[in-house]
């Protein structure tokens, strides 16, 4: 935290990257010994887990999926429409075609998945796919149930080539009647290492298309593109390659079939025709035979011949006319079913109108690509919804060209018909017999022109059936990675280590979070805005008395550091009483007062050590020196200065006032006049007065003494001084009931490695010419304080 002074009073104004690597080293990193333990023990799970777990390999693939292509130019008709703009729609269709339950039990029947062959190793277990000694067919993969499946061990015996498994015996090459359905099972790979101990895993139809499903990806390998990622991960990563590659091979067959469809209906509207055609053709050809024969004709005039080829084609052209409306009948009724999708798509031989041509085919592939997503989506899809009103806009379209188409078609067939009648009016006057054999050999040529006609069609037609392709190319076939995909080892590693670190974190943070005493110099700072005069860290040799002339250990200079910080919190001149306080008792503000009177009078200044504490004193007993009279028998009158005043042995600059006898009433004591008198003539004699004084949080002595000091420092204790006194540590601050109210952070355990503990983490100063005179504990022993 930063702190800046307001009006003498210093307040927190946030905090800095400084202040929270303090906070982080002072709260972690004394327990850096359990996060070592907890790195250590997830490592070797880590470890364990990379060395057992079965590695996954990732089988990719690139498909080039391309508008389906009908031959015809775009028209502007269609643009209006907006049906040659989703591509985006048609990449989101063949997506979810890619991912269908439809394609994807396709792919599991014909590679036959239902049974993997396993190596149990002694770490791992391995499976085999193409290097498999034997390969089992299911040829009844239905009678695989969930109760069935699961792992079955099996042996094979070379020499009698037969396979136990499930306690019965089968024969190698045979097919065979088993719990599983009929079962065939092959020889695969010569070299079977007879040692190793093989398993038959089973997984039902419905397990394995939840499996590929769950695991296989497709997406667009670019927004605005049509190209497609297949993305799928497998133990076997020769399986997973043929998984992929069979999943392409299915989509591509079902996408020459919906686009064959087409071609089929024509095919077949056109054969019907053929056998009706060839009939009437054979009836006509009979009927001229016999006439010429009956009749004894040979040939008809030149003119006759002109007249008739006219009305000849004429009727060619009608009838072609006539079969055109037929087949806009069809399409219109085609057009106004309530079920396009589930009727037969009607031939379109004979029209020649390219935008109505192009119109049925783009509704004909939006019905079949509805019918596909159908089997793969909900009702409530937005794709099937996008197609829906594709379909609605192209209806419309449609039958205003139809409606156009057969005006004009009767229209012709009105101008023929007037021309044929013009022309049988002339054909008349020819005699009788040339007459009668012209209308013979007319119906002959009619059916003769569309029989060839028809044969035309059924070729193109066969030809287009056979030329059909899918409209997706492969560019990259499935191909497995080199390495595993998972378990990745960096990965495994850093995130054992992260959560080792995270629960650690979290268990100190807990701990800190339910501990009710003071942890960190960070729990002052937040409670309370009194500056921190000192730090002093853990003190545990008996001797209390740690400040001599050749004391140089660390807690010996942080006294100096303390007795060098007198002068900034207000004692020089003719101010020189400390009062040394606490909230409790066990602080150690007696310590801290017989140390830092201590380090004052080394640095040549004469001290006044007042014991004032007077129902509990401890300071005469730490330096074994007479506790009687002290302090109370002066109080009382019963004694004077010179009788309480004690010379500290082998210190020429320290005295002891003891606390004297325990009184009645030390609150009464303290106010009855007498104090303000023994501590004037104390001025007079000494340069500091360091009064011990009893805690304030649980009498009021300590209130009652301060209006008499200069200055107060305020004991706090690592893991002893509960955290709800130091909202009285402010009270006391803010209300300045205590003169120069200073903290004293004592009793702070270092921790981990030298340097760093609950404080500041600045306390050790090893190095730098100081030595311990106290042997150091062990590193879990320090650890666990």
């Amino acid at each position: 935290m930063q702190k800046v002074k307001v009006n003498g009073n210093k307040i927190q104004t946030g905090e800095t990257p400084q202040s929270l690597l303090t906070f982080i080293r002072s709260h972690y990193l004394p327990y850096w010994p359990l996060f070592a333990t907890a790195i250590a023990a997830a490592l070797a799970c880590a470890f364990l887990y990379l060395r057992y777990a079965t590695p996954l390999y990732k089988i990719s693939a690139v498909l080039l999926v391309q508008e389906a292509s009908n031959g015809l130019a775009a028209s502007d008709m269609l643009q209006s429409l907006d049906l040659m703009g989703g591509s985006k729609t048609i990449m989101e269709n063949e997506i979810e075609i890619l991912k269908s339950r439809t394609l994807t039990k396709s792919v599991i029947r014909n590679l036959n998945l239902y049974g993997e062959v396993i190596e149990n190793g002694k770490i791992r277990d391995v499976v085999r796919y193409k290097d498999s000694p034997l390969k089992f067919v299911f040829l009844e993969p239905d009678a695989i149930q969930p109760a069935t499946a699961g792992n079955w061990p099996f042996t094979y015996n070379a020499v009698t080539r037969l396979v136990t498994i499930d306690g019965k015996q089968y024969p190698v090459g045979d097919t065979v009647q088993t719990r599983w359905g009929k079962l065939l099972i092959q020889r695969q790979n010569k070299h079977m290492d007879t040692a190793a101990s093989y398993s038959l895993h089973l997984m039902t139809e419905k397990q394995w298309m939840q499996l590929i499903l769950g695991t296989m990806k497709v997406m667009p390998a670019a927004k605005a593109g049509s190209v497609v990622d297949l993305e799928y991960t497998d133990a076997a990563p020769d399986r997973g390659e043929d998984i992929v590659n069979e999943l392409i091979r299915v989509y591509n067959k079902a996408a020459v079939e919906d686009k064959n469809r087409t071609s089929a209906n024509t095919m077949s509207f056109v054969e019907e025709r053929l056998r009706i055609v060839s009939a009437e053709l054979g009836q006509a050809e009979t009927q001229v035979e016999h006439f010429k024969r009956a009749e004894g004709i040979v040939d008809i005039g030149e003119q006759s011949k002109l007249f008739l080829a006219s009305v000849q084609e004429n009727d060619r052209k009608m009838s072609e006319a006539n079969m055109q409306l037929s087949v806009l009948d069809a399409i219109e009724k085609y057009v106004t079913s309530q079920n396009p999708a589930g009727n037969i798509v009607p031939g379109t031989i004979g029209l020649t109108d390219a935008v109505l041509l192009e119109l049925v085919t783009k509704l004909s592939e939006t019905e079949l690509q509805l019918e596909r997503l159908r089997k793969t989506t909900g009702e409530n899809s937005p794709l099937l919804a996008s197609l829906n009103r594709q379909v609605e806009r192209l209806k419309p379209a449609i039958m205003e060209n139809i409606g156009s188409l057969r005006a004009n078609l009767q229209a012709g067939l009105t101008r023929l018909q007037a021309e044929n009648n013009r022309n049988m009016g002339i054909i008349r006057s020819v005699p009788g017999k040339e007459k009668a054999l012209l209308e013979v050999s007319r119906q002959q040529a009619i059916k003769n022109n569309i029989y060839t006609f028809l044969l035309e069609k059924r070729e193109e037609t066969a030809l287009a059936y056979a030329a059909a392709v899918s409209d997706s190319r492969i560019v990259d076939a499935a191909e497995s990675a080199a390495y595993p995909f998972s378990p990745q080892k960096p990965m495994v590693l850093g995130f054992s280590v992260l959560t080792a670190i995270a629960l650690v974190a979290g268990f100190v943070s807990l701990k800190d979070m339910m501990n009710r005493e003071v942890m960190f110099r960070a729990d002052i700072e937040k409670a309370t805005i009194a500056p921190i005069a000192a730090e002093i860290i853990y003190h545990d040799s008996k001797d209390p008395v740690v400040m001599s002339n050749n004391s140089r250990t660390a807690i010996a200079e942080q006294f100096r550091a303390l007795r060098t910080s007198l002068s900034y919190i207000g004692l020089n001149g003719d101010r020189k009483t400390l009062m040394i306080t606490s909230s409790i008792s066990g602080e150690g503000k007696s310590f801290i007062s017989v140390n830092l009177a201590m380090s004052l009078s080394l640095a040549g200044k004469k001290v006044a050590l007042m014991e004032f504490d007077l129902r509990k004193p401890m300071i005469s007993k730490m330096l074994n020196m007479r506790a009687v009279p002290g302090i109370s028998n002066y109080l009382v009158g019963k004694a004077s200065l010179p009788d309480i005043l004690q010379k500290v042995d082998n210190n020429e600059c320290l005295y002891l006032l003891p606390a004297g006898i325990m009184p009645p009433n030390p609150s009464e004591l303290i106010l009855n006049g007498q104090l303000e008198h023994l501590l004037n003539e104390l001025k007079e004699r000494f340069d500091y007065i360091i009064i011990d004084s009893a805690p304030v949080g649980l009498v009021t002595d300590a209130r009652l003494i301060a209006p008499f000091c200069d200055a107060t420092l305020y004991v706090v204790r690592h893991q002893r001084t509960p955290k709800h006194y130091l909202k009285l540590v402010e009270e006391l601050y803010q209300n300045r009931e205590l003169g120069k109210l200073n903290i004293v952070f004592n009793g702070i355990k270092r921790q981990g490695v030298a340097g760093y503990g609950y404080g500041s983490g600045y306390g050790d100063i090893n190095g730098y010419g100081y030595t311990e005179t106290t042997q150091k504990k062990g590193l879990f022993k320090r650890t666990a304080k």
